[in-house]
């Protein structure tokens, strides 16, 4: 598939057919993830890859998931743009689901310049860029194979760590449940964006 229909064809997906996805098609994309820059040229990331349905569970107890739309989860994103706050408030009641029903969930572990809470200057956050680099690719090759996923960034890192044994001097870049797309799922419409007003030419 060409690169552009490929990109085209990439989208964040968190409803999951329960079909089985080839290991070849992620092992695949796990190599296409190795081919990213990175910032030492070290490309020092792991992937773990969770089918276990106990592992995933255990999982989504690390942060507090909601599964419903409160009034007060409404009001709070009240004033948020109107297509970002779509994309919210379908996104969060489905955290916890998306998590377990994906027949994967691929958890990208990267070696930190400087420990993310240390960190001053975006300078410092080079191995966290690189990390996310590589998860682009492995989205891209997945897409190409009809397999989609969503990147999910949790805000409790020591306690994933402690479920999934990762050394204390890693960290966690993010949580990507994928699998095949189910019948009828539906995302918030994608924001139009003008793409020549937001190039410049020498200066702002």
């Amino acid at each position: 598939m060409e690169l552009d229909a490929v990109i085209e064809k990439r989208r964040t997906v968190r409803d999951f057919s329960p079909r089985a996805i080839p290991e070849a098609a992620v092992m695949r994309a796990v190599r296409a993830a190795f081919m990213a820059p990175s910032y030492n040229h070290l490309r020092e990331w792991d992937f773990i890859l969770i089918s276990d349905r106990d592992v995933k569970v255990a999982l989504t107890r690390t942060e507090e998931m909601t599964e419903t739309l409160s009034p007060e989860l409404i009001d709070a994103f009240k004033n948020v743009e109107e297509s970002a706050r779509a994309m919210y408030l379908e996104a969060i009641p489905r955290q916890k689901r998306m998590i377990v029903e994906a027949p994967c969930v691929i958890v990208v572990v990267f070696r930190p310049k400087t420990p993310v809470e240390n960190a001053k200057r975006i300078y410092d956050l080079n191995g966290l860029a690189s990390a996310w680099c590589a998860i682009e690719n492995l989205l891209l090759s997945l897409a190409r194979d009809d397999i989609y996923g969503v990147t999910f960034i949790p805000k409790n890192t020591p306690l994933v760590k402690e479920v999934l044994g990762i050394p204390a001097d890693l960290e966690v870049a993010a949580v990507i449940p994928v699998g095949y797309k189910k019948d009828g799922a539906k995302g918030p419409k994608q924001k139009e964006i003008d793409v020549d007003a937001h190039v410049h030419q020498n200066a702002w």
